[in-house]
């Protein structure tokens, strides 16, 4: 039997002296991404707080004043607009007349009153269909109130400007199976 010249202990270490336990965790190998070096920032001038400052959303209507906290830099509150006040959008909702209706609109499987109920919901809920389906009180599929929807709003903006059918400038219009609703087997038919 041939003996190693080195003792049994140092046989085991790497030239860079990592300890042994360490080197068996690793198995040896080289890790795939570097050891992020973490720098230590330098001392701001900034003097930066946190307060609790009561603040006014400017998409709501009422004169609700709520509270959050602000980072507030050099004794400084942040002026401006609540930052989340352009998330609150509405959707525009296309409304009809009387005469609109029965000209255009009249459909023997909805009422006027169904119709007048389903745009009042999609203006309230922005066209969120699911929770008008559920608000809805006849049984309509949420398939169905999106077909009346699109198919009534497509058929008010071809009647009050005949030429946008050309043109298609509306996407109601240019697409003209925006949604197709079949009894049978429900589906959406993509606009390309």
């Amino acid at each position: 039997m041939e003996q190693n010249s080195l003792p049994h202990n140092e046989s085991l270490r790497k030239p860079n002296s990592i300890p042994q336990k360490v080197n068996e965790i690793k198995g040896g190998l080289a890790p795939l991404m570097p050891a992020v070096d973490w720098k230590i920032k330098p001392p701001s001038d900034k003097k930066v707080t946190w307060q609790w400052l009561p603040f006014k959303h400017s998409a709501r209507k009422d004169d609700l004043q709520l509270s959050h906290w602000v980072k507030v830099v050099n004794g400084v509150p942040p002026s401006g607009d609540y930052s989340f006040a352009k998330y609150n959008m509405s959707v525009d909702i296309t409304r009809y007349t009387d005469e609109e209706y029965e000209k255009y609109l009249a459909n023997p499987n909805w009422t006027k009153e169904e119709t007048d109920q389903l745009f009042d919901l999609c203006d309230r809920f922005n066209l969120k269909f699911i929770v008008i389906a559920d608000r809805f009180p006849s049984s309509r599929t949420v398939e169905e109130l999106k077909d009346r929807y699109y198919s009534v709003s497509r058929a008010i903006l071809i009647a009050r400007n005949p030429s946008s059918r050309d043109g298609a400038v509306d996407p109601l219009v240019k697409c003209r199976n925006l949604i197709t609703f079949h009894r049978r087997s429900s589906g959406n038919e993509l606009c390309l």
